[in-house]
């Protein structure tokens, strides 16, 4: 192995971490930000624990999935823990219906947070690379 491969080898996993860094705080709006608490609330989901709500919010774009699904999804719950509220949370809740409370919240967090700014150029050139990046990805 040469020395520049070594380099590269070395640098990804801290530009992993580094990006992982900036963007879990966005990424962790969807489930812990009390506007979307309250999203969950208006859809009839229980908000007297986590668990529904977060299942919901995290799932909603698998469509109305079982548990297997999303326990292989999201691997590090236990399957007993996901079985018990997926799939009830979709007689609750219609998947469409959340992932437009899941935009509605989010918007209203991101607005709660960051103001006017949310509107801004430099924003929307922020979401456009980061929305051109993950493309490249898939």
């Amino acid at each position: 192995m040469n020395g520049v491969n070594a380099g590269e080898d070395d640098m990804e996993p801290k530009m992993v971490r580094q990006l992982w860094h900036l963007i879990e705080p966005v990424h962790a709006l969807v489930y812990y930000a009390p506007e979307l608490t309250e999203e969950a609330a208006a859809l009839g989901l229980p908000t007297d624990e986590r668990w529904p709500g977060y299942f919901a919010l995290r799932s909603a774009p698998l469509g109305a999935v079982g548990p297997e699904l999303v326990t292989a999804t999201y691997y590090s719950f236990s399957p007993r823990m996901v079985a018990e509220y997926v799939p009830a949370i979709w007689s609750t809740a219609d998947p469409v219906k959340v992932l437009d409370a899941r935009l509605s919240g989010v918007d209203r967090a991101l607005r709660a947070l960051l103001g006017d700014r949310v509107d801004s150029p430099e924003l929307a050139e922020a979401a456009a690379l980061a929305r051109r990046a993950a493309e490249q990805g898939a």
